[in-house]
């Protein structure tokens, strides 16, 4: 008889476990646990194919096929890439926490297993690709004056002022050339700095941004762009060629689409360069440094 109340008990505790699972997104089914995206990327891969798990981070994990593609799970909160889902945190948390690094993803009805974890397809889908205003309105030369450091330059404020270091100018006149059709071998820029994406691939995606910005790249000169790089895994990281490449058909991460749409409302601009120079260690500088050189060019200035 006195096991009755202890037993009543732990029913309850257990409908109550089940229910927070289930307000955050996470249902557990005997030793599976479902994790429900919260949002996705349109232009993301196809997730029905074959993968493996090429990194755990603190804020995103990714996924990689055979051929390159990229498929990251973002947690919710730290914005997120063109090849990306979005997990709630909670769900996020539970899943990093729950893996060891030498899971093999599989691909099942429901979407895709990670150890004790399914994560279903979507239902919900963003385009995270940018909208050419009617009118740019530019970047001002005082958000420049910024402390944070670039990867290879030292503060964002020395990088970017006059005259540029030799390399930046050399670099400036290499995306000029690409963007008036030369054809323009790019694995001698990239890889170069630290980071997952290395330094100049951040400033190259940040020039990409403002070609893309102030309509000086659309989806039909976009497209070639990296024709005559051959393979740029040689030379910098396979998480940085998904990014260029998606960059230069228009397509950016979160941080920095919201940079450009706040470049025409004042009363937003500075929290999204904040929140653009928060990305990596010095990947929001890089970028931001790349943005102001492709400005600078596109607007013909020396």
């Amino acid at each position: 008889m006195a096991q009755a109340p202890c037993g009543h008990r732990w029913r309850a505790l257990n409908r109550r476990w089940k229910h927070w699972l289930k307000a955050w997104g996470l249902v557990e089914e005997r030793t599976m646990t479902i994790i429900h995206p919260l949002l996705a990327s349109r232009s993301a891969p196809n997730y029905r194919q074959s993968w493996r798990l090429a990194g755990v981070w603190r804020r995103a994990i990714n996924l990689m096929t055979e051929s390159g593609e990229l498929l990251t799970l973002h947690r919710q909160g730290s914005g997120f890439g063109p090849g990306g889902w979005v997990l709630r945190r909670a769900q996020f948390d539970a899943l990093c926490g729950g893996l060891c690094g030498n899971e093999r993803p599989q691909v099942v009805a429901q979407g895709i297993r990670l150890g004790r974890f399914t994560v279903k397809q979507p239902q919900r889908y963003c385009l995270l690709r940018i909208t050419p205003p009617a009118h740019p309105q530019p970047l001002a030369v005082a958000w420049m004056q910024r402390a944070e450091e670039t990867g290879l330059f030292g503060p964002l404020a020395l990088a970017a002022s006059d005259p540029l270091p030799a390399e930046l100018r050399q670099f400036r006149h290499c995306f000029q050339a690409a963007l008036n059709g030369v054809k323009t071998d790019w694995r001698h820029w990239l890889g170069k700095g630290p980071g997952l994406t290395p330094s100049h691939d951040d400033t190259l995606s940040g020039m990409l941004l403002a070609a893309w910005y102030y309509g000086a790249l659309d989806a039909r000169s976009g497209r070639p762009f990296f024709a005559c790089s051959d393979n740029l895994q040689l030379v910098t990281t396979a998480v940085s060629v998904s990014y260029l490449r998606y960059a230069a058909q228009g397509y950016f991460a979160s941080p920095l689409l919201h940079f450009v749409h706040a470049l025409s409302c004042p009363k937003r601009t500075a929290a999204a360069i904040d929140s653009l120079l928060a990305l990596g260690h010095t990947s929001g500088a890089d970028t931001l440094l790349g943005f102001w050189l492709g400005q600078q060019l596109l607007q013909g200035k020396p």
